[in-house]
């Protein structure tokens, strides 16, 4: 395991992520080896900025109408996910939808509302103002599609200037890719995993996760929920023995108490926990876009 020293949470997030060498632990004593994941690749899509809406998660931000920005209200939760089916679901902050969407490369266009209930009078008025003008500017016919700041804030413009300022929630592959867990995140250490691409997460839809510590796979449940994920203690599936090292992180990765993680999208995704004050922890992952090797080649 090697340590580097870091001065903030957010600088060891944003720092270009770290290579690690992958090693291959000797093969053990017992227990049948973990499968490998199934590659993930990027399904074939429009290209272009509209290409990058599509499987992935996305918050509302604000909208601008007449010149004017109007942010979301902080409870709002106001947020758009695109398939790769044409449809698109998502919550106009007091409202769920489901409705037809069509991506090309450079425009976006989503079908009126059929599935969405109307807000009742439960939802603040200020809350139910912001959902009328962002479900106006969506379903008000096509909308050009283009980069903000950086590919993980993007802006949907209506032909009268109006928009939506968008922020990935979660990115394209977090369900069902295998994401290669590259360093841990504690206090202001950055800690690598010397077992490399040997440990790693997949996260499903159904609140499972299953993945390789080092040495053994495991199972477990990870949820999300906007800007949070929830990762519950992860229990051994194989009963392999690699080397003293590598099995001392999977113990401390394996033995953790549940906890919910702010989700960082940069290069890849971090979980931060920052409720302690300074002792924060965190993980960061990048996605593996290739099969990991076979445990002990």
């Amino acid at each position: 395991m090697r340590m580097y020293r870091t001065g903030a949470i957010l600088g060891a997030l944003l720092v270009a992520l770290l290579t690690v060498t992958a090693c291959s632990p000797r093969a053990g004593s017992g227990g049948k080896a973990p499968e490998r994941p199934t590659p993930w690749t990027t399904p074939k899509g429009p290209g272009g900025y509209g290409g990058r809406l599509l499987g992935a998660r996305w918050r509302v931000d604000w909208v601008t109408v007449d010149g004017r920005n109007i942010d979301a209200p902080p409870d709002a939760g106001a947020w758009v996910e695109f398939s790769y089916d044409n449809t698109a679901v998502g919550d106009y902050g007091c409202t769920p939808f489901r409705t037809s969407a069509t991506v090309t490369a450079t425009t976006l266009t989503v079908g009126t509302d059929t599935s969405g209930a109307t807000p009742d009078d439960a939802c603040p008025a200020k809350e139910r103002a912001f959902e009328e003008r962002m479900r106006k500017i969506l379903t008000g016919g096509p909308l050009a599609v283009a980069e903000r700041v950086d590919d993980i804030s993007m802006t949907l413009k209506n032909q009268r200037g109006d928009y939506v300022a968008l922020q990935m929630l979660w990115p394209q592959g977090l369900f069902g890719a295998p994401w290669q867990l590259q360093n841990l995140i504690v206090s202001d250490a950055t800690i690598d995993m010397t077992a490399g691409k040997e440990v790693y997460f997949v996260f499903h839809r159904d609140g499972t996760v299953t993945g390789k510590g080092g040495c053994n796979g495991f199972k477990g449940r990870a949820t999300f929920a906007g800007e949070h994920a929830t990762l519950y203690p992860l229990t051994r599936t194989t009963h392999r023995t690699c080397s003293r090292e590598i099995m001392s992180e999977e113990d401390d990765l394996l033995d953790q108490d549940p906890r919910t993680f702010q989700v960082w999208v940069n290069r890849g995704i971090g979980f931060v926990d920052e409720t302690h004050g300074l002792e924060f922890f965190g993980y960061q992952f990048v996605r593996l876009t290739g099969t990991p090797p076979r445990p002990g080649s």
